[in-house]
């Protein structure tokens, strides 16, 4: 358990670093005048260029004796943090409905899976789970415009300032990685059902449900294990569903601070979910090894 966290550590380190050093790459493009109106434009990187860019970045930090304040003399944390708590409001519960209920549909599935509906709706999960949540966010926006035509009621589709603003990224964030954790948890305790102890337990009159919680328990691990990938998936498609919704929280602004340079700002907007990813891995690490059985004497 030690070694784990240990390297969790060491390895959120290291992409903080990593980042860092990357996010630091000469960028600024360079025009020069080739006669009359004609210009050309380049980016070129040297490492004298790439020196004085973490010369000044870190420069910075020292002379702020910080991450610095906005024009307006707000600490950037401060600022930063409003755009955070935005995209929380998504994430969050993206990924519980995800691991939840994912899990949860995934038992109910196992349980009928050789019944026709069952092989139904395991069919209906594994199409929708094939579909780019990009596609499934436009689709979902096309849809309500043309209700809206016909009779909805009006309301915004591209902001953040409204209460109800967060629900569309949030769905359409939570419906590949949903998908993606029905199918797993069929999957693994499909696989689970076919171990000896299973067919003992059911030669020795257990019942059907007794069974089921006894294979969910050891599958468990594989499952828990899913909730570093979901969280990923999330946070990776964050930035460009937001883009999309014109929803100004922490992945917008960070596409933003990225192409206007503005490397402390990016860093700064890059942190909280790198921590976020950390807190995932370190506590479904401890979840396993709290709540896993150690060998197959354990079942």
């Amino acid at each position: 358990m030690l070694w784990s966290f240990v390297r969790s550590t060491a390895v959120f380190l290291v992409v903080v670093i990593l980042f860092m050093l990357i996010l630091l790459l000469p960028r600024e493009m360079a025009i020069e005048p080739k006669g009359g109106i004609k210009f050309t434009a380049s980016y070129p990187f040297t490492l004298d260029l790439y020196q004085e860019n973490v010369t000044a970045f870190i420069d910075h930090l020292q002379e702020e004796k910080g991450f610095g304040a906005t024009p307006a003399g707000t600490p950037l944390t401060e600022h930063v943090q409003r755009y955070v708590q935005r995209s929380l409001k998504i994430v969050l519960p993206a990924f519980m409905i995800a691991m939840i209920f994912g899990t949860i549909i995934g038992m109910f599935l196992f349980m009928i899976r050789h019944k026709k509906h069952g092989r139904l709706l395991t069919f209906l999960s594994e199409m929708l789970a094939s579909i780019p949540d990009f596609f499934l966010f436009i689709s979902i926006q096309y849809i309500l415009i043309l209700a809206m035509h016909r009779g909805l009621p009006n309301f915004n589709l591209y902001n953040s300032d409204d209460w109800y603003s967060f629900i569309i990224p949030c769905l359409s964030l939570t419906l590949f990685p949903l998908f993606h954790m029905i199918r797993l948890t069929v999957a693994t305790m499909d696989n689970e059902s076919g171990e000896d102890y299973v067919q003992t337990a059911q030669a020795k009159g257990m019942t059907k449900w007794g069974v089921i919680k006894h294979v969910f328990w050891n599958a468990w691990e594989t499952i828990i294990n899913q909730a570093q990938m979901v969280m990923l998936y999330i946070l990776s498609s964050l930035p460009i569903i937001e883009k999309l919704a014109n929803y100004h929280g922490a992945g917008y602004q960070l596409l933003e601070s990225i192409l206007n340079n503005e490397n402390i700002l990016a860093l700064l907007y890059f942190l909280p979910f790198l921590l976020l990813m950390y807190f995932v891995v370190v506590i479904s690490q401890f979840a396993r090894g709290r709540l896993v059985a150690k060998d197959v004497s354990d079942r």
